[in-house]
């Protein structure tokens, strides 16, 4: 993707904000003639952003209702912002040329899956987010965007999840200019690939289970592996940032440092997961989708982020099938137990990789998850868990299972099965097999957890 630092990214100079005479300027010297000007009032600052909007693509990409309202009515101190905070992300901004000399970004690939950048240069590309300076990723969705301009509108469906993402940039903003990056420390981003190991060992056990029950969805660090585990992200696998309030935007908004993974991403095949390592939130977060909004202010050093893991993984889009399908359970269709399985391993084994570049890692001390794909994707509960545990067992880490206390038929059925798996030293490949055998159309599928129990421990039975 070419950046427009490059001297290649060229645009018209509609507003004659330059001396040059020709028909394409570089696009370089527009974000410097807007930039260098710094807004004396929130309303000057939005009149920028709606200038290099309309020169990089022709017209406003937003009305800017919303992001007004934020500046004027919920940031606090917002004099102190302008005058502040804003002048030194500028600074860092207009960095980006000596930050990425070769004036590109290149996608994650299987033959160059991993990318570091110092938190210089991911704070200099969030803040061209923010201004909306950067092109669209050939690959991303017509409704997918590379920038922010999503949350500056006044159409928000869930304004409360926005309004917390729009508090976690500015907070990130703020801690920037007061404590400017360096390229001492860096995140990385890496697309995960890998094989399954045999499940067929008969000594293959399961790996440590503990259940944590919520009263109500949140996104908080005791919950994100922190400070050497790993977090499953639900994701799309188109990854990235949006403005609903799902489980993968609530942990993408409210860390900055991970928005820059959509530039460099491609959407996710059937066996590959992308990590991110390294990021900071800056904000806590409660509830999902409407019920998503603001927790906490994250005091800054109060978590050592330096080895927070998010496992983007995207389970399979079952909904569809749900009137196709009648009274079957497509999680079971022929393929989709196997896809599912190495889609897990992926990310839950993906500390490998990390460790053959950073020798001082380590496999991860705990993978948090929770009903990974069983929210708008429609999988079935008990057989995404299912998965998921064989999956972490596979990869020898151990797994953290979050899940709301109103599933109460649910979580008492996983604690039987828990409860026996451990007791009878159940392997993975007793456990595998049976679930892969397991008809979509059969009353098994509705009450696989309880069907593996009673097969388990009364083998004999048909």
């Amino acid at each position: 993707m070419l950046l427009p630092s490059s001297p290649h990214s060229l645009c018209l100079d509609r507003f004659s904000l330059t001396d040059l005479d020709m028909d394409l300027v570089p696009s370089w010297s527009i974000i410097q003639a807007v930039t260098t000007v710094l807004p004396k009032s929130h309303l000057e600052l939005i009149e920028q952003l709606e200038i290099i909007s309309v020169t990089f693509r022709g017209s406003s990409c937003s009305n800017f209702a919303y992001l007004k309202l934020f500046l004027l009515n919920v940031w606090e101190d917002g004099q102190k912002f302008l005058n502040e905070t804003w002048p030194k992300c500028v600074q860092l901004a207009l960095e980006m040329p000596v930050l990425f000399p070769s004036g590109c970004l290149l996608p994650l690939t299987q033959n160059a899956p991993i990318q570091q950048y110092t938190t210089r240069q991911v704070a200099c590309l969030v803040i061209h987010q923010f201004l909306c300076t950067l092109d669209r990723p050939s690959w991303m969705q017509d409704d997918g965007s590379p920038d922010f301009h999503i949350w500056f509108g006044d159409e928000q469906p869930h304004p409360n999840a926005v309004h917390a993402y729009l508090y976690a940039l500015f907070t990130y903003f703020d801690r920037i200019a007061a404590d400017s990056p360096t390229s001492s420390h860096s995140i990385s981003f890496m697309l995960r690939s890998s094989a399954l190991p045999p499940i067929d060992s008969p000594s293959r056990g399961f790996a440590k289970f503990t259940i944590h029950e919520r009263s109500t969805p949140e996104m908080i660090p005791s919950l994100l592996g922190l400070p050497s585990g790993a977090c499953v992200i639900s994701a799309n696998k188109y990854i990235g940032f949006g403005r609903t309030g799902t489980q993968e935007e609530m942990h993408v908004g409210s860390t900055p440092e991970a928005c820059p993974a959509v530039l460099i991403t491609q959407p996710l095949a059937d066996g590959e997961v992308m990590v991110v390592r390294g990021a900071e939130s800056m904000i806590e977060m409660e509830g999902y989708g409407r019920e998503a909004k603001l927790g906490a202010v994250l005091k800054k050093s109060s978590w050592d982020w330096r080895a927070r893991t998010m496992l983007f993984m995207d389970a399979l889009e079952l909904d569809s099938f749900e009137t196709e399908a009648g009274l079957s359970v497509p999680d079971l269709f022929p393929g989709n137990v196997d896809r599912e399985l190495m889609k897990a391993y992926t990310a839950f084994s993906s500390y490998q990789p990390l460790i053959a570049v950073n020798p001082s890692a380590a496999r991860y001390t705990e993978v948090v998850t929770g009903l990974w794909g069983c929210r708008a994707f429609g999988g079935n509960k008990e057989i995404k868990t299912v998965i998921q545990w064989c999956a972490a067992s596979l990869a020898g880490v151990p797994l953290a299972f979050v899940c709301e206390a109103k599933e109460v038929e649910f979580l008492a059925n996983l604690r039987v099965f828990v409860d026996q798996a451990e007791k009878g030293k159940w392997t993975v490949s007793d456990v595998f097999d049976l679930l892969r055998a397991v008809l979509p159309e059969g009353e098994e599928a509705k009450s696989c957890l309880s069907y593996i129990v009673r097969r388990l421990d009364s083998p004999a039975e048909d």
